[in-house]
């Protein structure tokens, strides 16, 4: 059989793809290259070295044709024997083309075999869903090995061959013919066309979940792959109606879900460490849980500990709720998934030789109420650690759905709101018995850790006799008493003359106060005030605060960059628009480090760390978006006025800002 791979760019990868394929190449196997008149003249000599040498037979196309003519030539170079089509930028671990040609021929109907990969569509592991990792070599043999302990005799049959490495026989390869060069062109989708031709003659197309190629994926066509996959799909769905409806039904069935769960359990045995273990549990909804979270786990491992992490998914029959488990919270094992409570011993029996000691519960939402019997199983305790009021608000966030913090009314109150505006939560679980069902799960604990004072008296008013701790996420104490970063020390990126520059951080939704702020910008382009606001990160609605007034987006950023990005736009002032009493609020550390004072509702914890360090200003909830801009331009007069409930100031407008604000929009 021939190893027949195309090659027209990547001198590194291509070479490194072709050591793996020749070390241990069996006797009845041959490698044949397709010098699709690579633009690179050291990888053509390099490849005729290599043919002078006997270790490949080369074949030199007389112009580039794509990836389809290539493959052709090298499939035409022998009609006698089988074929493996592969990328040039794979990486293949040893005993690989046996493994292919046994599964091959482990039934007559099979024409094609494809492996496991990190980049191969229905074929990728271990997410089928995201990008994953491009693996070493010494890591592409770790992982085959693990896979064929994991699924020794596995086959599972798939709608299509995957192109970056699939076994066709030649019987298959006959009938069907060759790729078809003049639809396809510069590649993708061309397997898919073959494959259906196959299966329309009786040709059967598996998986081999017992082998793992690494593949870096798509050197030759980096920066017109989206549009040659858009155009080809467009055309492979004209020619074949109903491909797309074929593939998206594999995909729910999800026939390969098992083989990447053994997989998985393989890998996790494999990640075991001597230290103990601490499992912590969270939502899958990001922010500031997600960051707290993952501060928690460098904290554990810092001191010994490994951190393994569960959160929820939805269940593959979309009947239930799964718990998926990680080391750490970037995971690594989407399919460690459980169903609970079905399979919770079989979770219970994965995670008791990792030696854990506790549990911390982050966050239930999403998680199905038996998850907390793992802890009894375990034989450990928990703790639970709050981050919202998901524990008695069906809301999370004390907001009714017309955006407004509720008050925290009687639970009379709470099952109004659930009965006018429903749950935010997955449950359909009224107040009443979220607070029961609540009561049993905190009271089992072995403490309730909270952020601040404001959240202890707020949990404390709705259960009674908690042991709670007040652990702040961080530490505020160096702030108190230190004056903010000079105007002039600040990196300033634009000059506004006499305008007054806001700055809101983070990602502004309804509950973030996006209203209000698109109330506070219209005000400001109304009375041409000299006032300028910048988002540094996103809102739930750009375009339609762009076009309200004087305000600028910098659009999503990494947390990294955060205080620089902030410190950059040389603003005068923080605002914190939130209008529900947050528990903690990373935001206003970033803008204090970024040397910013920080107005705020007085509201919440930020209102409480405000207080305490002095570092901003409060304004009562409720404060007209009119009179938050009088009191941004005129400062400290106006903010001492509001604290005197005296009226604030009249705004006065620095001659020639109108004309500049008007002139810019």
């Amino acid at each position: 059989m021939d190893v027949v791979i195309p090659v027209y760019g990547g001198y590194d990868l291509t070479l490194a793809c072709l050591a793996s394929v020749l070390d241990g190449l069996p006797d009845w196997a041959r490698v044949v290259v397709v010098d699709d008149r690579a633009p690179d003249p050291r990888l053509s000599s390099k490849l005729v070295e290599l043919a002078q040498s006997t270790s490949i037979r080369l074949i030199r196309q007389p112009v580039n044709g794509g990836f389809p003519k290539a493959a052709n030539a090298g499939m035409r170079h022998d009609l006698t024997r089988d074929v493996v089509l592969l990328n040039s930028d794979t990486l293949v671990p040893p005993g690989w083309l046996p493994t292919l040609r046994t599964a091959a021929y482990g039934d007559s109907s099979i024409g094609s075999a494809t492996p496991f990969s990190n980049d191969a569509t229905i074929m990728s592991y271990p997410s089928v869903e995201h990008v994953n990792d491009v693996p070493t070599l010494a890591e592409v043999k770790s992982l085959d090995a693990m896979a064929r302990r994991a699924n020794p005799r596995v086959v599972i049959d798939l709608p299509t061959a995957i192109g970056f490495c699939v076994y066709i026989k030649r019987d298959c390869l006959n009938d069907t013919g060759l790729l078809r060069e003049d639809r396809f062109a510069q590649g993708y989708c061309e397997e898919n066309d073959f494959s259906i031709r196959a299966r329309h003659l009786g040709w059967r197309h598996v998986g081999v979940p017992r082998l793992y190629v690494g593949h870096v994926g798509s050197q030759s066509f980096r920066a017109t792959k989206s549009y040659l996959i858009d155009r080809n799909l467009r055309f492979l769905n004209q020619l074949h109606p109903g491909y797309d409806a074929m593939v998206q039904e594999f995909k729910r069935a999800d026939p390969l879900a098992g083989s990447r769960k053994r997989l998985d359990i393989q890998r996790w045995r494999s990640m075991r460490k001597p230290s103990k273990s601490v499992l912590l549990v969270t939502h899958g909804r990001g922010g500031g849980v997600q960051k707290h979270v993952a501060a928690r786990a460098a904290y554990l491992r810092r001191h010994g500990l490994r951190p393994i992490v569960l959160w929820p998914v939805a269940s593959l029959d979309g009947k239930g709720r799964d718990c998926v488990i990680g080391d750490g919270p970037r995971g690594g094992t989407p399919n460690l998934r459980y169903s609970i409570p079905r399979e919770l011993k079989g979770l219970a029996a994965l995670l008791g030789p990792d030696q854990p000691v506790r549990a911390e519960v982050h966050h239930l939402v999403g998680h199905d109420d038996a998850l907390l019997d793992l802890f009894a199983l375990l034989q450990i305790p928990y703790e639970i650690v709050v981050h919202d009021y998901s524990w008695f608000c069906t809301r999370i966030n004390l907001m009714r759905a017309d955006k407004r913090y509720c008050g925290e009314p009687s639970l009379d109150g709470c099952e109004a709101c659930f009965a006018d505006d429903g749950s935010n939560l997955e449950d359909d679980i009224r107040p009443t018995e979220l607070v029961e069902q609540s009561s049993r799960h905190l009271a089992g604990a072995t403490r309730v850790v909270v952020p601040s004072e404001d959240v202890f008296v707020r949990m404390q008013r709705h259960f009674s006799g908690l042991k709670l701790k007040t652990i702040n996420w961080e530490n505020d104490d160096v702030l108190i008493g230190r004056a903010p970063i000079a105007q002039s020390d600040r990196r300033p990126t634009t000059k506004r003359g006499n305008v007054i520059t806001v700055c809101v951080v983070g990602a502004i939704g309804y509950e973030k106060g996006y209203d209000y702020l698109l109330a506070c910008v219209r005000d400001a382009r109304k009375k041409v005030l000299p006032l300028h606001f910048i988002v540094v990160g996103f809102t739930c609605d750009d375009a339609r605060l762009l076009d309200a007034g004087p305000i600028s987006i910098t659009g999503r950023y990494d947390e990294a960059e955060a205080v620089d990005l902030i410190r950059s736009q040389s603003a005068d002032v923080g605002l914190l628009t939130s209008l529900w009493p947050e528990t903690w609020c990373y935001t206003l550390t970033q803008m204090w480090r970024a040397g910013l004072d920080v107005v705020a509702f007085d509201l919440g914890t930020p209102a409480e760390r405000i207080n305490k360090t002095g570092r901003g200003y409060l304004v009562p909830l409720g404060l007209p978006p009119d009179r938050m801009n009088t009191l941004l331009l005129e400062g400290t007069e106006a903010r001492i006025a509001l604290h005197q409930g005296r009226p604030l100031p009249p705004v006065r407008t620095p001659e020639g800002v109108a004309d500049r604000i008007s002139s810019r929009g």
